[in-house]
């Protein structure tokens, strides 16, 4: 691993980000490894632009610089196009296939948007978690654990820092008992699928 590897989770109010990254953080402390959870830029109520930093290495900046984030994890179309820019060159970008429309009703199409992120010099992995999150768990509501699940996948490198068993671990600080058991599921159906996609690549 290089000295830092960062990881800005994108997304708007109330589709667990902030849980997203806690996840992370603790996953990698199982692991042994010096990780930050930064603040949270933006509004984290409901509906409000919010971008989380996990930077995992030692004595980190908290805050990832703009070029600098080795992968994004984006929890909405929208949201994946404004942080973009937040991605370094060749880094990877995951985002689920969703838009959250904004309170104003003139907002790019979903094929600009993905037009536009295949258009930059990133590994870009479009995902529908939200479909993945009903069909497992009833609702959408855990969208971002299969996000995350997915983003391993994909993500060789991430992988090899971020342990799945130790992810599995840090879940049971957030569910118990079914919970647990069926985000345990949604994680490895959604990373499987992550694997697929790579191979495609």
């Amino acid at each position: 691993m290089k000295n830092v590897y960062s990881v800005a989770v994108v997304g708007v109010g109330g589709q667990g980000l902030l849980t997203l990254g806690s996840i992370i953080g603790y996953a990698c402390m199982l692991s042994g490894l010096d990780v930050s959870v930064g603040e949270v830029h933006g509004m984290s109520q409901r509906g409000g632009s919010v971008i989380v930093h996990v930077r995992i290495g030692r004595n980190p900046s908290p805050i990832i610089p703009v070029g600098g984030a080795d992968h994004i994890i984006a929890m909405e179309l929208l949201e994946a196009a404004r942080y973009a820019h937040y991605a370094r060159k060749g880094g990877v970008l995951t985002a689920n296939d969703f838009i959250w429309p904004p309170p104003l009703s003139n907002y790019p199409s979903r094929e600009e948007i993905i037009g536009k992120m295949k258009g930059k010099e990133l590994l870009f992995y479009l995902f529908n978690a939200n479909d993945l999150s009903n069909r497992i768990v009833g609702s959408t509501v855990s969208a971002n654990i299969a996000m995350l699940g997915f983003a391993l996948g994909v993500d060789q490198e991430l992988r090899s820092i971020v342990n799945i068993k130790h992810v599995e671990e840090a879940l049971l600080e957030h569910f118990k008992g079914k919970v647990y058991e069926v985000n345990k599921e949604l994680l490895h159906i959604a990373y499987n699928e992550g694997l697929k996609h790579a191979e495609k690549k």
